[in-house]
C-alpha cells in the first residue's frame, strides 16, 4: 500500500457524557425553581395557604433575618454533636465487623448482641442515655453513634466475609501477616461498600441529634424548632428544617467527594 493508499486518520469525537452531565444538572435546578416557584405562587402571590400551615417566603426571610447568628449558633452545636457521633459510631462499627469476620468467638458473642438491639430505634433509648450520661453533650453524640456503629458493624463484617479468597491467598502467598492482610488487603477490598453505609449512617445521625435535642438541650436546631414549635411559629420552623436539610445534603456531598477520591481504583459506570 502506498502512501497515498493511507487510509485517513480517524479523529476520536468528543464524548457527550460531560454534556450530558450538564444538562441533567440543568434539570435538577429547573426542579428546585419550580418548587420555590409554586411556594411563592401559594403562600406570597395567592395566598392560597396560611402562614400557619406553611410559612411564606417573605415570612421566612424576615425570621432569619430575626435569628441572625443565633441560627449559625444552633447549627454549629447540632453539627458538632453529629460528627463526633458519626465518627465514633463509624469506627467502633468498622472495628467490630472486622473483628467478628475474622473471630468466630467473637462473632457468637458481639452478633446476637448487635442483632437484638439493632431493630430497636434510638430514639426509643433517650430515656435510658438521659439516665445514664444526664442531658449532656455526651448522651447526644453517644444516641448519634449507636445507629452509626450498628450500620457499619453488620456492612463490615459481611463485607469482609464476601472478599475473594483469592485475594487473600495472594497475600499470604507473598509472606503477609494476617495484620497486613486484613490492613493492605480486606480493607481495600471492602471500602467502596462501606460508602453507601458512611452515608446512611450520616443521615440517621443527623436524625437522632436533632431528636435528641428535644429534651433538655439548650441549644441546637432540635432545640430551636421545639420552641418555635411551642409557639406556632412556622417560619423559624422552616428555617431549621432547612439548615438540616443543607448541611447533611452539604456533608453528603463531601463525604461522596473524599470517598471517591480514596477509591479513585474501583471502575465505575459514572
Amino acid at each position: 500500500m502506498t502512501q497515498l493508499d493511507t487510509p485517513p486518520v480517524r479523529t476520536a469525537r468528543p464524548s457527550a457524557r460531560p454534556r450530558r452531565r450538564l444538562d441533567l444538572r440543568i434539570l435538577s435546578v429547573l426542579a428546585v425553581v419550580v418548587v420555590l416557584a409554586a411556594w411563592y405562587l401559594l403562600t406570597d402571590l395567592l395566598k392560597v395557604v396560611p402562614d400557619l400551615y406553611f410559612p411564606s417566603i417573605a415570612s421566612t426571610i424576615e425570621a432569619g433575618k430575626t435569628l441572625g447568628s443565633n441560627l449559625a449558633l444552633d447549627f454549629g452545636s447540632t453539627a458538632y454533636r453529629m460528627l463526633f457521633g458519626w465518627v465514633i459510631g463509624c469506627a467502633l462499627g468498622v472495628l467490630a465487623g472486622l473483628l467478628m469476620a475474622r473471630s468466630r468467638i467473637a462473632y457468637f458473642s458481639v452478633n446476637p448482641l448487635i442483632e437484638i438491639i439493632r431493630p430497636v430505634p434510638p430514639i426509643a433509648l433517650i430515656p435510658f442515655t438521659i439516665l445514664w450520661f444526664g442531658l449532656t453533650d455526651t448522651q447526644r453524640i453517644a444516641l448519634a453513634a449507636l445507629p452509626c456503629f450498628m450500620t457499619l458493624a453488620v456492612t463490615t463484617m459481611e463485607s469482609a466475609k464476601n472478599v475473594n479468597p483469592l485475594f487473600v491467598r495472594a497475600a499470604q502467598s507473598l509472606g503477609a501477616s494476617p495484620n497486613q492482610i486484613y490492613r493492605t488487603v480486606v480493607l481495600r477490598a471492602i471500602l467502596p461498600n462501606l460508602v453507601a453505609s458512611l452515608r446512611i449512617a450520616a443521615a440517621l445521625a443527623w436524625a437522632v441529634v436533632v431528636s435528641a435535642e428535644y429534651l433538655g438541650a439548650q441549644n441546637g436546631i432540635g432545640y430551636l424548632i421545639l420552641q418555635a414549635s411551642n409557639s406556632l411559629n412556622t417560619s423559624v420552623v422552616l428555617i431549621g428544617t432547612a439548615a438540616v436539610t443543607i448541611g447533611a445534603f452539604v456533608f453528603d456531598q463531601i463525604l461522596r467527594l473524599v470517598t471517591k477520591f480514596l477509591t479513585r481504583w474501583v471502575d465505575r459506570m459514572s
